[in-house]
């Protein structure tokens, strides 16, 4: 063999080799590409899956937060409060004290028809009309009990007293056969109507 023969045998060889090398080279390439692609793909289903169990569990946190702020404000009365407050305060109305006045007039309507339905009717009313005098005097609470809690002597000096007329209005409210005299109901009425009094819902007139 002839030196240029052997100079060019040796040529065509290193470029086929080049050529391998480099198809070789480009191969890695795409392979890792694919792989690259798919650990990408992998990644981000996987983000996008727990995003959806992450918004799943915001959800349902907001709706125990939501849950809360409703059950306090229902059992605190915190917002019937503050709408007492407005209305009398930024409105300066006496709505409230002229509604209580008349219902109290309602009260002794039943009383005086003396009908043992009337009776229980009159005590129920007065004790539910105390319950709203005390929620406007700013005691916390949902029913009467929760609020003579809360009460202060100064509020209602007849406290002890008034736990016995409301003791009897759960009697009449939950005892159907519950027999309730006359005057039993006129002391239970007397205690109420002093509450009353003490809380300035008749500052304008006398209950009589």
């Amino acid at each position: 063999m002839s030196p240029e023969t052997a100079s060019a045998a040796t040529a065509a060889t290193t470029t086929t080799t080049a050529t391998s090398t480099v198809q070789a080279l480009q191969a890695l390439q795409t392979q890792a590409t694919h792989q690259a692609q798919a650990v990408g793909q992998n990644f981000l289903a996987g983000y996008f899956g727990n995003l959806g169990m992450l918004e799943f569990f915001g959800l349902v946190i907001a709706l125990i937060f939501f849950a809360g702020v409703i059950y306090f404000v229902i059992e605190t009365g915190w917002f019937t409060i503050r709408v007492d407050k407005f209305r009398h305060v930024v409105l300066q109305s006496d709505i409230s004290k002229k509604h209580a006045q008349e219902s109290w007039s309602a009260i002794e309507a039943h009383f005086y028809r003396g009908g043992e339905s009337d009776l229980k009717v009159a005590i129920l009313e007065a004790d539910k009309l105390l319950n709203e005098a005390l929620r406007e005097a700013g005691v916390m609470g949902v029913q009467l009990g929760d609020r003579l809690k809360k009460a202060s002597a100064e509020q209602v000096p007849n406290i002890n007293e008034l736990w016995q007329a409301h003791k009897l209005r759960n009697q009449i409210a939950h005892e159907p056969n519950f027999k309730l005299k006359r005057d039993l109901a006129e002391r239970a009425l007397g205690i109420y109507e002093t509450a009353l009094k003490n809380l300035g819902v008749f500052s304008d007139r006398t209950a009589s």
